[in-house]
């Protein structure tokens, strides 16, 4: 039997393999009985692993997002006009990335669904799923930086921070789009 590779992002990915293995211990008797359902079983695991990646994902991006328009208010308070374009589209683009994976194509299609995603291709969507763990917990520390710089009225390195934080969210769009197209056989 193969092991799979787990990786560790503020602990939750094992957390979620571990969810995912309980639950399929009945399925391990049903294998030594039904011949060929090993790779059926390993197919339903990766697509319930990458459901639960999007989910975590998409929460850590809530967090961000949260974190953004608390950090608003010292902003408004201090009247630094400069930053309220700024902050208000980087809240947006985090809206539109966080939908965007919450309803992305699961990572593994069924038999009769129209796009089929193969092994190969499986194996690089958990890579980019990775990524976009690593990209939504970096971006979520940035903005409770941004949220606690605000609150100190340290707006010179605030706005340093945010333009560190749009690079950030341009990496996790990037990494989006790649996901999609390994989807889409693009």
């Amino acid at each position: 039997m193969s092991e799979t590779v787990i990786f560790l992002v503020d602990g939750k990915m094992s957390e979620i393999v571990g969810r995912i293995k309980d639950r399929y211990a009945l399925l391990e008797k049903i294998e030594s009985v039904i011949p060929g359902f090993r790779g059926y079983k390993e197919k339903e695991i990766r697509r319930e692993s990458d459901r639960l990646v999007r989910d975590h994902v998409y929460s850590v991006l809530y967090e961000a997002k949260q974190y953004l328009r608390d950090a608003l208010v010292p902003v408004i308070e201090a009247e630094r006009r400069e930053f309220y374009p700024q902050l208000n589209r980087i809240i947006a683009k985090l809206d539109r990335l966080a939908e965007q994976i919450n309803h992305a194509d699961y990572g593994y299609s069924g038999f009769f669904n129209a796009v089929k995603i193969k092994e190969p291709e499986l194996d690089l969507l958990i890579e980019y799923d990775y990524n976009l763990i690593s990209l939504a917990s970096d971006i979520r520390n940035v903005t409770l930086n941004l949220k606690q710089l605000a609150y100190r009225k340290d707006f010179n390195v605030f706005g340093e921070k945010l333009l560190e934080l749009e690079s950030k969210i341009a990496r996790l769009d990037e990494a989006v789009i790649g996901r999609e197209r390994i989807i889409r056989g693009v």
